[in-house]
């Protein structure tokens, strides 16, 4: 049977809207939006378990998911809700955040660590971008920016649901990446040594800051080499998400055509 949502009274649109719009109410309640039906699927094909779909009538015929609860919705009320309105189709679903003591990691594992990553935009762009590269593991380190942030969801396409995310804090941080042998390399502005001249091959960990200051000191104490982006023109830094994804190909270049 398929529920019919028409008023912006409705407990149920209330509710989407709340998880929308809250961070808080997200964490609170384990459960954020997916918009668009291809993010949805790439939701159920990663084992996230998905509470509910809300689409509108012309789209009700591109949902297969069976079991799911479905609730028909108005043009005008999921305008209110999702951003992309011309897809027509969001579902909530709930948390799967990864743990990463349960983690089983390969010899030549690398992590991207963001510390205290300042758009939810560019950590999207990110994930997008590392999970092109074939990794799959991302330390978010002293952000108050959440996992299932809408923004990220949406500029990561997808990707954040085929990847492990972790949340931990800058000492937590630190620990695992001892503790599992990791060669540290941090991106730095002042550094002389050039990204393309440390070994990618080996397990390691890129930590990157945010994009208005560098890495906080306790990470820079515990790196095995601090790298650069060389530029040659009069700006005097990169987005996050271009200095990430150059760093990036050159570990595919080492790893896959050297």
């Amino acid at each position: 049977m398929i529920n019919k949502i028409s008023s912006k009274e409705s407990s149920l649109f209330k509710y989407a809207k709340k998880l929308v719009s809250k961070s808080n109410f997200r964490k609170k309640e384990k459960k954020f939006i997916v918009e668009g039906m291809r993010e949805i699927q790439y939701c159920k094909n990663s084992n996230f378990i998905i509470d509910q779909i809300f689409v509108v009538q012309d789209k009700l015929q591109n949902i297969n998911i069976p079991g799911t609860k479905i609730n028909l919705i108005s043009r005008e009320l999921i305008e209110q809700i999702i951003y992309r309105e011309n897809e027509g189709i969001f579902a909530i679903v709930h948390y799967n955040l990864s743990k990463i003591f349960e983690l089983k990691i390969d010899k030549d594992e690398l992590f991207l660590v963001l510390q205290n990553p300042e758009k939810p935009g560019n950590i999207g762009a990110i994930m997008r971008t590392f999970e092109a590269c074939g990794f799959k593991n991302i330390i978010l380190t002293d952000s108050s920016i959440e996992v299932y942030n809408p923004n990220i969801i949406r500029a990561s396409l997808g990707s954040i649901f085929s990847l492990n995310i972790f949340q931990l804090t800058t000492s937590e941080t630190i620990d695992y990446l001892i503790k599992n042998n990791f060669n540290i390399y941090g991106a730095h502005i002042e550094s002389n040594k050039i990204y393309k001249d440390v070994d990618y091959k080996k397990r390691c960990a890129i930590v990157m800051g945010p994009e208005k200051s560098k890495i906080n000191d306790q990470l820079l104490s515990k790196c095995n080499n601090l790298i650069n982006i060389p530029m040659f023109g009069n700006v005097d830094s990169l987005n996050l998400s271009v200095s990430a994804g150059i760093i990036l190909y050159e570990a595919i270049n080492q790893r896959k055509f050297s």
